[in-house]
């Protein structure tokens, strides 16, 4: 998956995330089934929040993998985690030929708590220390961690992880790709050399839209607004076509890493990726 990002050519992933209930797979497993017929490169699976449901991001990463034979990212939070825990989780991982995570700090939510890990990068290099066989990835954030003094800082901290251990980034989701590309300049100055996957999520309701301002404070250029404001009644056609034309733009000026916010939704996936199908196979 490293080897992939790295190349120039274009490189097209897919999040899925596990049900809330165990035993409830069809869901994800419908959903893997559809987006594995538009082929990705890779497909992340979520962690729940405040460190739940490690056993069902594992479930799903193993039906990915035996099922359809997909490469996987599996999603690692600190909150909540503790090293034994880990040691199972890794064990599990192994068992199931999980070889790559995605290491997060996880949402804050009323009921987490810190034990031996209180940071990503903590995280990171204990795993890269006792578990070197995994290859590590990190979170990064175009406008900045919500909870960053300011983006300069936050830039700091993704550089500390680079050094503990993170090998790739993945970045929360962008409506505003000049927020990407003054990012991008600024990682590079900081001689960040990893590679960095851009995050675009469709939007196709407008519940999204407050949930996800709300959630992530990012920020809605007035060509996106315009894109909701005029499509009240038709805005699944209309946030899939947004992304496209994000993605285009974004292939269009170099970024050949794509990581896409599916929401299991093949649907969502295959209407995106197949405008780009011609692309990877340049």
């Amino acid at each position: 998956m490293i080897d992939k990002l790295k190349n120039d050519q274009l490189c097209l992933s897919v999040e899925v995330f596990p049900p809330k209930k165990e035993g409830h797979l069809e869901g994800v497993i419908r959903a893997l089934k559809g987006i594995g017929e538009v082929n990705p490169d890779f497909v992340s699976v979520t962690y729940g929040a405040s460190g739940a449901g490690g056993d069902k991001t594992a479930d799903v990463a193993s039906v990915a993998i035996d099922a359809f034979g997909m490469k996987v990212l599996a999603h690692v939070t600190a909150v909540n985690l503790t090293k034994q825990k880990l040691e199972s989780m890794v064990e599990t991982y192994r068992r199931k030929n999980v070889k790559n995570l995605l290491i997060l700090r996880g949402d804050l939510v009323p009921e987490s708590k810190f034990f031996d890990f209180r940071y990503a990068s903590e995280l990171a290099l204990y795993i890269k220390k006792n578990y070197p066989e995994f290859t590590l990835f990190g979170a990064c954030y175009p406008e900045g961690h919500p909870e960053a003094e300011s983006l300069e800082k936050d830039i700091e901290f993704m550089r500390h992880k680079e050094d503990c251990g993170i090998e790739a980034f993945i970045t929360q989701l962008f409506f505003d790709n000049s927020c990407f590309y003054d990012f991008i300049d600024k990682v590079r100055q900081k001689n960040i050399t990893s590679p960095i996957s851009a995050g675009i999520m469709p939007i196709t309701s407008q519940s999204q839209t407050s949930r996800i301002v709300s959630m992530c404070g990012t920020h809605m250029p007035p060509t996106f607004a315009k894109m909701v404001a005029n499509n009240v009644d038709n805005l699944y056609d209309a946030g899939i076509d947004y992304a496209v034309t994000q993605i285009d733009d974004l292939i269009n000026n170099g970024q050949k890493n794509i990581h896409l916010y599916s929401m299991n939704k093949a649907d969502i996936a295959k209407r995106v990726f197949e405008k780009f199908e011609h692309k990877r196979k340049l």
